[in-house]
């Protein structure tokens, strides 16, 4: 008896009028129960392989900008799942469960999400990796499901699992019916050793350490100092963390937009003290993102005692 090829679900609105796009991909996806309330932000597109792996699910997906929900009531209609997301090169963030955790997806990184809990997010699109694992299946392998719900993973940390997800990819062709549920079981476990091997441990699943977290969120403020684009949500996105986690780093500071103030100000104070430089004041807060002259000043006066034309001619005088 001849094996069956294994099952790859390939499905794409390539040849369906754009207008229609996103209504027959909602007849045609999921096909047991809706996942989430969806509303596209651009025109909508997708292409996806879903793997059937025995009880898991492994997806590629390549799709376009999107609002995701899942409320109770999709909820309470099924799909007792534990997922995992990589976004090979698309952005998202979004909130997760009763506890509103923030979580922010840059290029590269991962989010795991418990379908038992409500989630919202928006994507920016683009091509990402799934895997669906059945909540019992997941919880007898020993992950804590609940906890890990919103958690977001850095490439290092989610590496051995994408790894394996592509060459899994790569090679389904050669494998019959029979071998699904291995597959499936194989995945699992490297993605239950991935998270293991991420090292984190506190009672809301992983987080990266905050010295680390700290050096790297004040080398992206130095790089940017001047540019307006420095904001903390902005700033989140880079660094692929909530709000509330950036703002605890930066508690001893002031909180975050107080630091990235002072340190303008800072910047502001030693470009006035060199006695060779030209800039003009107004020139000078602009290049330092400040909105104009008078505004650099009145923070610079609270900061430092003096204006910014005090601190120049004072720097001039003893030259």
């Amino acid at each position: 008896m001849v094996s069956q090829p294994l099952r790859v679900h390939r499905y794409t609105t390539e040849n369906v009028a754009a207008k229609d796009r996103h209504e027959v991909w909602l007849s045609h996806w999921p096909s047991t129960a809706p996942l989430y309330h969806t509303e596209p932000l651009e025109e909508f597109r997708v292409s996806s392989n879903i793997a059937l792996l025995g009880d898991i699910s492994l997806v590629f997906t390549d799709i376009s900008a999107q609002r995701w929900k899942r409320d109770s009531k999709l909820i309470d209609r099924g799909n007792d799942t534990l997922n995992l997301t990589v976004n090979l090169d698309g952005k998202a963030w979004g909130i997760a469960g009763a506890e509103e955790r923030e979580w922010v997806q840059m290029p590269g990184s991962a989010v795991v999400v418990d379908r038992q809990q409500t989630s919202s997010h928006i994507s920016a699109g683009g091509r990402s990796i799934s895997i669906s694992v059945p909540r019992a299946l997941a919880t007898e392998a020993g992950l804590d499901v609940a906890s890990l719900h919103g958690v977001t993973l850095n490439p290092s940390e989610h590496a051995m699992f994408t790894s394996h997800a592509l060459h899994v990819r790569d090679v389904l062709a050669r494998f019959s019916e029979a071998d699904a549920a291995r597959l499936g079981r194989t995945m699992l476990d490297v993605l239950v050793l991935s998270l293991k091997a991420a090292q984190r441990s506190d009672a809301h699943g992983y987080k990266e350490d905050p010295s680390t977290l700290l050096l790297r969120a004040e080398r992206e403020i130095r790089e940017n100092l001047g540019s307006p684009a420095l904001t903390v949500a902005n700033l989140c996105r880079r660094l692929s963390v909530s709000r509330s986690t950036l703002h605890r780093v930066f508690e001893a500071s002031g909180g975050v937009q107080a630091y990235i103030r002072d340190m303008r100000l800072d910047a502001a104070r030693h470009a006035l003290l060199n006695p060779g430089s030209p800039e003009r004041i107004g020139d000078l807060a602009e290049r330092l993102g400040f909105s104009d002259a008078a505004h650099l000043s009145r923070l610079f006066k609270t900061r430092f005692g003096e204006t910014p034309s005090d601190c120049r001619a004072r720097a001039v005088l003893h030259r």
